[in-house]
């Protein structure tokens, strides 16, 4: 890899690892800094080395880890199973010109079995509940939980593909 490529890349590991770090301490912000974070996952395709993206992934998810105390709040697992992968996989589908219709196909059911262990995983080990939600959502839970999930990825997909066209444009005025 080129240095431009490494520091890139550098940069996106840390952006990530405080993004993250901040979700798990300010519970209210994790899906907002779980978004954000799949922003800077990106920084590294505007080189196209994906190796460098899935490093900066992989490494500002794991210094979050660290400096969250090993705390293994909801964030975590939601950003290695789909925010933080999902657009890297996506860029490189748009890439090698797989067929949109079937991308989305393969992201949607990705995403919504990704929300539905998001779920058991926040009811069951992190022992969360859900308190003054009305009867009829709490009893078609994980009904409600796949429509949130499927109306929530078609806005996070085209909020990835506008975000990597941005990326691109922007840095490109930057970057020399």
């Amino acid at each position: 890899m080129k240095s431009k490529v490494i520091a890139l890349s550098a940069v996106a590991s840390a952006i990530i690892a405080i993004l993250l770090t901040i979700g798990t301490y300010f519970e209210i912000t994790d899906l907002f800094m779980l978004v954000t974070a799949s922003i800077f996952v990106l920084l590294p395709l505007y080189y196209n080395s994906y190796k460098a993206s899935v490093l900066a992934f992989l490494v500002g998810g794991i210094i979050a880890i660290l400096c969250s105390g090993f705390n293994f709040a909801l964030i975590y697992p939601a950003y290695y199973l789909f925010f933080g992968i999902y657009p890297i996989i996506k860029c490189w589908m748009t890439s090698k010109k797989v067929n949109n219709n079937l991308s989305i196909i393969i992201g949607l059911v990705w995403f919504v079995i990704v929300s539905i262990v998001c779920y058991f995983y926040y009811t069951l080990v992190l022992n969360g509940i859900f308190e003054g939600l009305p009867l009829w959502i709490t009893d078609y839970i994980i009904y409600f939980v796949i429509v949130v999930a499927i109306v929530f990825f078609f806005i996070y997909n085209r909020f990835v593909v506008v975000i990597k066209a941005n990326l691109d444009k922007y840095l490109s005025k930057i970057i020399k």
